[in-house]
């Protein structure tokens, strides 16, 4: 005997019989995993686990052999190719997985001319370990796979409902903060014409109408600050560009934006031209745009930077997505929490938020940094 786990076919021959079927218990059922001869009904075979010679064998683990058996089953017996009142003789033994879990029954049938005795049971059993086992590995993947499809499909998700909130609560602030603001400033603007009509009008009171003009242009430079501001926040909570034209795009669109600014830093954007990124999903290309976002505005805030590199290529079967600086970089030691606070006791959540949207769509994450030397982030998400 070999370590491989034989076939229905394999096992027919090794145990001379008409035919094998194996079958999968799940607990409440029995399946078809593998049959011999092949039928094209296999599928819609399922026992009670705990019904019938082979639902018992499931459920107390104890091998069978009958020298003569009839099974009630129409389709069963279609299965075992068996005409009416026809008999067979018949050996049952459970398929043990790990733990001594009864995972499966195999069943072999041939004429009651030639029962199955105690020898076929002995040359069954080292066959029936090594399906038992397979068949728990099986099953074990076969889980995973659910339960990995189902993550899966709760982190796209969760992804496309925090993007749907962003791009509701931005148009919010389009429709409203921005009108609001724009229409202060006009109005603002308005008063302070109005003012210097009065204040041409009256010379008397030249002093109180310098003293409203002055208000006046500071509440007005105010409510411009405040549009540019909210502004800038619609253009980080939602990307247009992202949704329309795709991820490079919108990286391109968010260099251009990040490198407006007195003081701010060079910012060169490199990507493969020859890596193929138009199959990336839109969940997990919007998790990859929050994190180079988020990746930047560090470098563009907190680095003190010359240069900024950010790059997206492909690497074999992976996205590699990249941030690098020649800024002042810091000390990895002190920050493994990531969570990082100023002297003053200030909050900075960028690096904990790119682990964490990292840890979401299951990507690695570097993050080298030498004082004095500059920082890189480098995320690689498997695709």
């Amino acid at each position: 005997m070999t370590g491989t786990a034989p076939t229905a076919e394999e096992l027919a021959q090794i145990l001379e019989a008409d035919g094998v079927l194996l079958l999968a218990s799940d607990g409440r059922e029995l399946t078809v995993a593998d049959l011999w001869p092949p039928h094209p009904s296999t599928a819609a075979l399922t026992m009670p686990v705990g019904f019938g010679v082979t639902g018992l064998v499931a459920r107390n683990g104890t091998p069978v052999i009958l020298a003569s058996d009839s099974p009630r089953n129409a389709l069963h017996r279609q299965l075992l190719r068996l005409e009416p009142r026809q008999t067979v003789t018949r050996m049952c033994l459970p398929l043990r997985g790990l733990e001594d879990r009864i995972v499966g029954v195999l069943a072999a049938h041939r004429s009651p001319r030639t029962p199955f005795g105690p020898e076929d049971l002995a040359l069954a059993e080292p066959y029936a370990a090594l399906l038992g086992l397979r068949l728990d590995a099986e099953q074990l993947w076969l889980a995973v796979n659910r339960h990995r499809t189902e993550r899966d499909r709760l982190i796209k998700q969760a992804i496309s409902a925090q993007e749907a909130e962003r791009r509701r609560i931005a148009f919010d602030l389009h429709d409203g903060v921005t009108t609001a603001l724009a229409s202060m400033a006009f109005h603002l603007s308005a008063a302070d014409l109005t003012v210097s009509e009065l204040a041409a009008r009256d010379a008397t009171a030249d002093d109180q109408f310098k003293r409203a003009r002055a208000e006046l242009v500071s509440a007005r430079e105010l409510a411009d600050l405040a549009y540019h501001q909210t502004r800038a926040a619609i253009s980080g909570l939602h990307s247009l560009v992202l949704d329309d034209l795709g991820l490079v795009a919108a990286m391109e669109s968010l260099v251009q934006t990040a490198a407006i600014g007195e003081g701010a830093p060079s910012i060169d954007l490199l990507v493969d031209p020859a890596a193929a990124l138009d199959d990336i999903p839109d969940h997990v290309a919007a998790a990859l745009y929050r994190i180079a976002q988020e990746a930047l505005a560090n470098a563009v805030k907190h680095a003190e930077a010359d240069r900024v590199v950010l790059s997206l290529r492909r690497v074999g079967d992976s996205i590699v997505l990249g941030c690098a600086d020649d800024g002042k970089g810091f000390d990895p030691a002190e920050r493994r929490t990531v969570r990082a606070g100023d002297a003053d006791g200030a909050q900075h959540f960028g690096l904990s938020s790119i682990a964490e949207r990292c840890a979401l769509i299951e990507a690695s994450l570097r993050i080298e940094s030498v004082p004095q030397r500059g920082t890189t982030v480098l995320v690689e998400l498997p695709f």
